[in-house]
Order: structure tokens, then C-alpha cells, then sequence
């Protein structure tokens, strides 16, 4: 008997182990799954204590574990009704912080068009997977790994996953480790690459997902002293000198398991399996995302619902998460991006909330638009004849306009055309098959629309005088424009809509012209106001009709706009005949006025 109840009790503890060694909890009271594990220990243990009971305790035999199980169970009742959201929603609504409202045109900046993303996950899944594919060695060794979100490497974005072993056999015999990981760009598909060195040294990634006992990532990283500290969100990155890494997300509940808050990452090298613990404020300047994206989507629905408590019937001033988030990048900082809408609206939004992904900085910015799912379906309306499916928008500024940018894919999930569309009026809508024309195009159709224009803080108009020396018209998307160089200036492209003048279809070389534009931040000139000096004709109805709208929009020198007209030549004339110390109170003053 005696026998018996050992080999029991042996079972018993071995079962335990392999429990921990599978499921890996953080061994914390503060941490659900923990405390469960610790439950079921508990339990064991009061079974063990049963079952060698002498025969005179036999009545205590059953009742103990049943005794342990019972008050296990009522523990957890107890705190599942503590943690309920009657008791916690005020807390549950703090928890995301205090909600800074700002301008979208004073903070998204205009992006390069060259640095719009434009790959998903997806595609970014299948460009890899064809690279793996041409190397037949490599393609039977390995696969591809998990993608998580869009990096910023040294400037540029990427879809990075390590190579995986394939197997268990194959994880066997190349037990050193995986020869590297996969680069995708994130703003060009056939940018791919494989990288399988760093600094002339062969990459050997030991410390995987398909890694087999210790080398299992999970596994390993617990194993170096982290068995109470709760882990989550593991990401495959690397540094701007393109050394492998995991982040993993280190944090912490309340005693009632509820409202889990990021405290900061543990950084594991995936060649020596290295470990280093960082605090949020301490963590590498190339680590992008810090807090989950499951905390963060849980905390903006909670501050969403509770701005009045639990008990608010009528949804007063309620808002609610729209169905997509997303990563988004912005002056060199990744944001979440989320659309809010009032309660009930199922198209339409308040404005949309960005939370820093490292420090959890929250901002909504107010503008009654569309939602992510409606810009979507509006831009697969503007070309529904060729099926294309529309990815997850993205907010853009383009030329100061509030705008969700896409793209247009076909069955096979290749790119075939972009898509943008205006935030406040998704009516408004353009494609085209590259980028260029399809911002081109959009502007066209807000300026068409009769929508006003505000090109925000960073725009300055200039007008200039000049001869043509080249001139020519293309069609793109069914829209005119027209291509200008100007005479001695062969540094400056100006491209003007149809719509801008009557008098560029009858422009020729040589002619001299009056030409208005906005410089943008990305080096392209839109122009924005055409005269033909050259011509001397009278004015058309139509033009009249057209110069008297330019010149009630005109979005130089409007009080109404930050656009302001500049002159070079005269500015560094005047700059020129102040004094150093003019020169200083000058700058002086400036500064003053951008900090306020």
C-alpha cells in the first residue's frame, strides 16, 4: 500500500512539473493564470495529504482536498464579483490615461509619397514565402515565422520574421539554429531580402518559436530567472545594426487580476539567448512597440464606455472602438490608430484616438468622418467592376488634407491600383495605379468638390514669375495635368490640374506666366494659381467664374490658413541688413512665438 501511495504521489508531482513545463504561468497571485496553477498545486497537495492519512484519520481522507477544492472555488467567486465591471469601471476608465485633444493638420506630418506603406501583412507573407521558395536547400530546412507589426530600421519600414524549423527532426539536426530571418518593405513589395549575416558572422538563431525543449523562446527566457514576472506579446526584432532580438512585453495586474499595465520589456538575444531587463523609460530607442496591442485595444474601449460609469443607461457621451486598429508611424514615432464613433453609428466616426506605443501617450483628434470599414467599402465602390479588395486605411496628411490612404487587391493579393479618400466626406474619392497620380487625383476631387484647403503650419506659398522653357500635358486617371519647367530653373517641376486655368491648354514655350504654388513637405510643387501674362484675351465666363472662386478660396496669404507667401530674394535681402544683434532679438522672438 505504502507502494502504491508513493508511486501516486510521484505521479501526482511529475504531472505538476510537466503542467508548469508546458503552460509556463508566472508563478504570481496577481497573475490569473498563476493563481490557477497554483490552485491546482494546492489541490494536489491537499490530495497527496489525503491519500497518506492513517486509517484513524480515514474520515478526513476525501474531505481535505474537497475542503482546499471548495475554498479554492470560492476564492476565485469572490474575486471574479470584485473584479466585476460594476465595482471597477472608473478604474477600468482611468486606465488609460488622460486623453490629450490636438489638431490632426499641426501633428501628422506630410509624408514622402515614396514612404507610404503600402504592404500588408499579407502580401508581405507571400513575397517572403516566394524568396524562401528559390532557395530549394533552404525552403526544405526552414520556413517562414511569424510577422508582427511594421519596424522602423534606420529610417525605413519592414516586415521582419525569423527563419523556423519546419519540424521536429529538422529542429534535431540543425540544432545550432535557423540560418537568419526575412526582411519585407513595408512601402515596396519587391523589396525582399534574405538575411543570413550581420557584420560578415553567419546568423544562427537558436532561441525560436519551433525551438524544441530549452530552446523553445518561452521556455528559455522563464528558465533565466523570470518565473513570477507576467510576459507577453513576443516580437522578433532587430536593431538598426540588424542584430536578432525577442521583445517581450513585461507586466503587472492588481490583486484581483484585472487592468493589466506594461512596465517595460525583456530583450532576449535570439543567437545566445542573452536575457536584459529594461524599465519603459530604459528601454533601446529601436525597440518600437512596448505596450500590446491587446492592453491598449481593451483600455480605449474601457475609456470609450465608462466616461460615466457603469450604471449609464442612456449612453451619454459614450463612445465605441471602431472595428480595425492599426500601427502608424509619425515624425519617427509608432502610434496605434483607432477610429471612435458615437455609440449606435455604424459609418461614422467622432474623430480617432492614437496611443504611443511605447509610452502610451493618448490622443484624439476630433473630425466627424468615416470609418475604417466604410472608407474601405467606398473605395471598392470606385472601382467594383474589377473586384479589387481594399486593405485597412491609414490617416495620411496629404497637402494638408485629412485623408485615408489604401490599397486597391486582387484575388491573388498583388496591388493593382491606391486609393484615397477624404476622412470628412468619404464621398470623395480617387485611385489611380501609382501613387503620385493617385494623390494627384484626390486633390483634384477635394478641390473640385469645393471642400477648403488647409495646408497646416508647415506649407508656404511662393509665387513666381518666369518663361516657359518646357511645357507638355498628360492624362493620368482621366484628369489633365500639366508638366512646366521654367526658364534658367531646371531644379523645380511644376505640375498644374486642368482645372486650375483655362489658359494652360493654349501656353506654349516661351510664353511668360504668373505661377502661385504650395512647397510641400515631400519636394513636389502643386500648383495652385496659373496667369498666362502671354495672353491678353478676354476673359472667359467660365474663367471669370473660376478666378472669382480662387480668389475666394485663395489659400495664399488667407487669414483663414497657415499658408504664408514668401520671397527669397527679398527676405535675404532684408535678413542681410540687420545687425547681429537685430539678427538675435529676430530668432528670439521666433522662438518665443513657437513655444507658445
Amino acid at each position: 500500500m505504502k507502494m502504491l501511495k508513493a508511486i501516486l504521489t510521484g505521479v501526482a508531482i511529475v504531472l505538476y512539473g510537466v503542467l508548469y513545463y508546458i503552460w509556463l504561468p508566472a508563478l504570481s497571485l496577481s497573475n490569473f493564470e498563476g493563481f490557477l496553477f497554483i490552485i491546482i498545486g494546492v489541490v494536489l497537495l491537499a490530495g497527496v495529504v489525503g491519500l497518506w492519512l492513517t486509517d484513524e484519520y480515514e474520515t478526513y481522507r476525501y474531505q481535505i482536498p474537497l475542503g482546499a477544492l471548495g475554498a479554492c472555488l470560492l476564492v476565485l467567486l469572490i474575486g471574479g464579483v470584485a473584479r466585476s465591471r460594476v465595482f471597477t469601471a472608473n478604474d477600468r476608465y482611468e486606465q488609460l490615461g488622460e486623453v490629450e485633444e490636438r489638431s490632426f493638420l499641426e501633428d501628422i506630418v506630410e509624408l514622402d509619397t515614396s514612404q507610404i506603406p503600402i504592404v500588408d501583412i499579407e502580401l508581405a507573407e507571400k513575397v517572403a514565402d516566394k524568396e524562401l521558395g528559390e532557395d530549394l536547400a533552404l525552403g526544405s530546412q526552414v520556413e517562414i515565422g511569424e510577422f508582427t507589426n511594421k519596424q522602423e530600421v534606420n529610417g525605413k519600414l519592414y516586415y521582419i520574421a525569423p527563419l523556423e524549423h519546419s519540424g521536429f527532426f529538422k529542429w534535431f539536426s540543425n540544432s545550432e539554429g535557423t540560418p537568419g530571418y526575412v526582411m519585407v518593405s513595408a512601402t515596396n513589395p519587391n523589396d525582399v531580402e534574405l538575411v543570413r549575416e550581420v557584420d560578415g558572422k553567419e546568423l544562427k538563431l537558436r532561441y525560436i518559436n519551433s525551438g524544441y525543449f530549452g530552446d523553445d523562446i518561452k521556455r528559455h527566457i522563464r528558465s533565466e530567472g523570470y518565473h513570477t514576472t507576467g510576459l507577453t506579446e513576443y516580437s522578433f526584432e532587430i536593431d538598426d545594426n540588424g542584430n536578432p532580438y525577442w521583445v517581450v512585453t513585461t507586466y503587472e495586474n492588481d490583486l484581483l487580476w484585472r487592468c493589466p499595465e506594461a512596465t517595460g520589456v525583456v530583450i532576449c538575444d535570439a543567437q545566445t539567448g542573452e536575457c536584459e531587463e529594461y524599465s519603459i523609460e530604459e528601454t533601446p530607442e529601436w525597440v518600437d512597440i512596448i505596450q500590446p496591442e491587446s492592453f491598449v485595444k481593451s483600455q480605449i474601449k474601457n475609456y470609450g464606455k465608462y466616461v460615466h460609469g457603469f450604471w449609464n443607461f442612456s449612453n451619454k457621451d459614450e463612445l465605441s472602438m471602431t472595428e480595425h486598429m492599426t500601427t502608424v508611424y509619425n515624425d519617427g514615432e509608432c502610434y496605434y490608430y483607432t477610429g471612435m464613433s458615437s455609440v449606435g453609428e455604424d459609418d461614422g466616426t467622432v474623430g480617432f484616438i492614437m496611443v504611443n506605443t511605447r509610452t502610451k501617450e493618448a490622443i484624439m483628434y476630433r473630425m466627424t468622418g468615416a470609418t475604417e470599414e466604410a472608407a474601405m467599402r467606398s473605395a471598392e465602390g470606385k472601382v467594383q467592376d474589377k473586384k479589387y479588395t481594399a486593405t485597412v486605411p491609414i490617416p495620411l496628411n496629404i497637402s494638408g488634407i485629412p485623408a485615408y490612404f489604401c490599397t486597391l487587391k486582387d484575388d491573388e493579393g498583388l496591388i493593382k491600383e491606391y486609393a484615397m479618400l477624404k476622412i470628412e466626406d468619404y464621398s470623395i474619392v480617387a485611385t489611380g495605379e501609382s501613387i503620385e497620380s493617385t494623390k494627384r487625383s484626390f486633390v483634384n476631387a477635394v478641390n473640385n468638390s469645393g471642400s477648403s484647403v488647409d495646408f497646416g503650419d508647415e506649407a508656404y506659398g511662393y509665387t513666381v514669375n518666369g518663361s516657359i522653357s518646357r511645357i507638355t500635358a498628360n492624362v493620368e486617371d482621366g484628369d489633365t495635368y500639366y508638366y512646366m519647367v521654367l526658364e534658367g530653373d531646371t531644379t523645380k517641376l511644376y505640375i498644374a490640374s486642368y482645372f486650375i486655368s483655362d489658359e494652360l491648354p493654349i501656353t506654349r514655350e516661351g510664353d511668360e506666366v504668373e505661377i502661385s504654388y504650395v512647397q510641400e513637405g515631400n519636394g513636389t510643387i502643386n500648383v495652385v494659381k496659373f496667369d498666362n501674362l502671354a495672353f491678353l484675351g478676354e476673359t472667359s465666363p467660365e474663367q471669370e467664374r473660376l478666378d472669382a472662386e480662387q480668389e475666394e478660396n485663395n489659400i495664399i496669404n488667407d487669414p483663414n490658413t497657415n499658408i504664408t507667401n514668401v520671397d527669397p530674394e527679398a527676405n535675404q535681402e532684408e535678413w542681410d541688413s540687420l545687425t547681429e544683434e537685430e539678427k538675435a532679438k529676430l530668432l528670439e522672438q521666433i522662438q518665443d512665438e513657437e513655444n507658445e
